[in-house]
């Protein structure tokens, strides 16, 4: 039977060859523009996930909880509150690497600061304060020098980037060197204003890695934490001794600004005596607890980044960590490279969700024409089904032969799609494609883009095609099933 309703099938598609070339053309390029778009954002997402998690992410990062969308390059959440942190850093560090997927660990605080250069250069810059060390083990190739060289392990400095050492010299009209010294001056809600002198110890250029990326500049982590106001107890409040609020005394209208029964300087006399030496540096008494509470925490990270041997273990290594800081009441929790790697990374995936939004709208129309022009070639061909139908034809043979045509066409039509799409994206490999601007090239990972043929994207235009094909055959075969035999024997 199977082999009667293919000849059949294969008879029908010959002798109705325009309505089938309408079709298959249809399905060619609706197949092609598949094969072609998805290789396109494979290609696309692939290079930015392989460059971000090599040289920017990792794999893996992990967060305080109550960051709710984390940013590794700049995140408003961070910058409006106090600085919310890694806790026990060290010791989640120390789990972290006993994981057999881990290859390395590093930590990461983000800031913002204005510089100024020579009074007159001023730079605006997102700040990636790091451990060097561990820093450049994580991303060996991340950082490229253009210039000088990069931070020292212990030592105060920043390395700035190619755009905002050009902002220095494009406002102070000369140019910044390694060497030279920078007065960076940024504003946090645990300390206030901060204001430090780094010395540049080289210039980096992150290429076209992305737009936001070309601010950072790398600075020493304890700078840092000075900068963002990052000190051991940001929870305390300064409580004062009882010595201290005494030499303070109390502050009110009358005392601030007198009354009209006294004058405005007053004389007064030590009972035991006048304060000499050194005795003035102890009227507030013990500041230890003042002192204390600025010292900088040299735990304190925003981000832990982690890379693993493979990302596809990263799904795993988020659920055992998350689930390691639920068992243990952590206020951490680990993240998806992509989550933190800013808007640029995330524009591939944006755009791959457009593309295919396009090409569900494209599908639905295809169906839509395919549909008709089967309505049509059935409504032709109403004579024979009817006398097929006459001779003892079962509704169900009817059902497989249109829907068997409908497949046959959809398939071989979509193979064709298939090799079209293959070659276009080959040939487009083979020339490459130029990034004209700099949104191109943070888009296609380069100058120079060069689509990769996606595996996913073929196995998808077949299993759309089949369904295309399925669905655009179910009305046809339902109007061609609704005449009765006679009916359609004195209509043909």
């Amino acid at each position: 039977m199977n082999g009667v309703l293919i000849r059949i099938a294969f008879r029908n598609l010959k002798e109705h060859k325009t309505k089938t070339l309408i079709i298959g053309i249809l399905i060619t390029l609706g197949i092609a523009i598949l094969v072609v778009g998805n290789s396109f954002t494979d290609t696309i997402k692939q290079g930015i996930a392989k460059n971000y998690i090599a040289n920017y992410t990792g794999n893996v990062f992990i967060a305080s909880s109550s960051i709710k969308k984390p940013s590794l390059i700049i995140s408003n959440e961070m910058l409006e509150s106090t600085p919310k942190i890694v806790p026990d850093f060290s010791a989640i560090q120390n789990h972290v690497e006993s994981l057999p997927e881990v290859t390395g660990t590093t930590g990461q605080i983000n800031g913002v600061a204005l510089g100024k250069w020579n009074e007159v250069g001023e730079a605006f810059m997102l700040l990636f304060g790091v451990d060097a060390t561990s820093y450049q083990n994580l991303f060996p190739q991340g950082i490229k020098l253009t210039s000088g060289s990069f931070l020292t392990e212990g030592e105060p400095g920043i390395v700035l980037s190619k755009t905002v050492a050009e902002m220095f010299e494009k406002s102070a009209k000369k140019e910044i060197k390694p060497g030279d010294t920078i007065v960076l001056s940024s504003m946090n809600n645990v300390s206030g204003t901060k204001i430090r002198e780094v010395t540049v110890k080289g210039i980096h250029d992150y290429g076209d890695a992305s737009f936001d990326l070309s601010y950072v500049c790398f600075i020493d982590q304890e700078t840092l934490r000075i900068l963002n106001g990052m000190v051991l107890n940001t929870a305390d409040s300064l409580n004062l001794s009882g010595t201290e609020a005494a030499s303070l005394g109390t502050f009110d209208e009358s005392s601030l600004f007198g009354s009209d029964s006294a004058s405005l300087v007053t004389d007064t006399v030590d009972a035991d005596g006048p304060i000499v030496g050194n005795d003035w540096t102890n009227v507030l008494g013990d500041t230890s607890q003042r002192a204390y509470l600025n010292e900088t925490n040299p735990d304190a990270w925003n981000y832990m980044l982690i890379k693993l041997d493979n990302q596809n273990q990263a799904p795993k290594v988020i659920a055992q960590l998350n689930e390691y800081f639920t068992a243990n009441s952590i206020d951490a929790r680990a993240w998806n490279w992509l989550d933190g790697a800013g808007m640029s990374a995330k524009l591939a995936d944006t755009i791959s969700v457009v593309f295919n939004i396009l090409l569900f709208v494209i599908a639905i129309v295809a169906i839509i024409i395919i549909m008709n022009t089967l309505v049509i070639s059935v409504s032709e061909r109403y004579g024979e089904i009817g006398t097929m139908r006459a001779i003892g034809a079962k509704k169900g043979f009817v059902r497989k032969m249109i829907s068997l045509e409908t497949l046959m066409i959809s398939l071989v039509f979509g193979l064709v799609g298939v090799i079209l799409g293959i070659l276009i994206v080959l040939i487009m490999r083979g020339i490459g494609i130029e990034a004209s601007n700099q949104f191109m090239q943070i888009l296609l990972g380069g100058d120079v883009f060069r689509p990769v043929v996606s595996i996913r994207a073929i196995i998808l235009s077949l299993v759309t095609v089949s369904l295309v094909g399925l669905i655009a055959s179910l009305y046809p075969v339902s109007v061609a099933l609704k005449i009765s035999p006679l009916e359609a024997m004195n209509k043909g």
